[in-house]
């Protein structure tokens, strides 16, 4: 796949034009030139291998031609990540790492010790998940849930639930490796309050832990992502 990756919401065969913003960051930041080799993305498994045809003078319209249009599977594993939403540029990192790393989905979870009133955005989140997308080259962008309350988010969770803690009781923390299906629950800074954390392993909740400090949200994620898929051996 070519170097630079563009974000393309229709993918399909023949003559596409990149948006302005795209457009303007192929010519002005790239300084992308017709006959150059790049690569389209459309955020729902597609990928497209394209050449540059054509930038305007003011750089605001750049015209590729696909020359080969793929439709890519999904992740080995579906993990969809309960996130407790730290503050805006943590929580932009978060939704960074967890898209280059394949979570299919984000729901930001409203608990007891995290932040109430999360100072972002779904779409800003989304640009965040749209840039990381074009830097891992990978062609499925998350979908990007509102803040709801812990109790509501536990009530409508259906995945095989994994909570990142250290584990209590001599709670087997191995998930079986047969399963494909993962809620990741990650709590704020200051951890799941005690009745939240009772909750989760009512739920059947596996805790799993990487170490015995504290670590930052914006640590946690590709940390225990990466917990997870080596321990079911991905």
């Amino acid at each position: 796949m070519p170097q630079h990756a563009f974000f393309c919401e229709e993918l399909h065969e023949g003559e596409i034009r990149l948006s302005p913003d795209e457009s303007r960051h192929a010519s002005k930041v790239l300084r992308l030139e017709p006959g150059q080799a790049v690569a389209l993305l459309d955020g729902n498994g597609a990928s497209a291998d394209a050449t540059i045809l054509s930038v305007s003078r003011r750089g605001d319209e750049v015209l590729c031609g696909v020359s080969q249009l793929v439709m890519h599977d999904r992740h080995p594993v579906d993990v969809r990540l309960y996130l407790a939403p730290p503050r805006a540029k943590v929580m932009d990192l978060a939704v960074r790492f967890a898209t280059e790393l394949g979570v299919s989905r984000i729901t930001p979870v409203l608990c007891r010790y995290g932040v109430s009133k999360p100072d972002g955005n779904k779409e800003s989140w989304r640009q965040t998940a749209i840039v990381a997308c074009k830097q891992s080259k990978n062609p499925w962008l998350p979908i990007l849930d509102s803040p709801v309350s812990f109790a509501e988010a536990l009530g409508a969770s259906s995945e095989f639930p994994v909570v990142g803690m250290v584990p209590r009781g001599g709670r087997n923390a191995e998930p079986p490796k047969s399963e494909r299906v993962f809620g990741l629950w990650i709590g704020p800074e200051g951890g799941f309050a005690t009745e939240e954390e009772d909750a989760l392993l009512e739920h059947g909740a596996f805790p799993l832990t990487v170490g015995p400090c504290i670590l930052r949200v914006e640590t946690a994620v590709p940390a225990l992502l990466g917990a997870l898929y080596s321990t079911i051996g991905i």
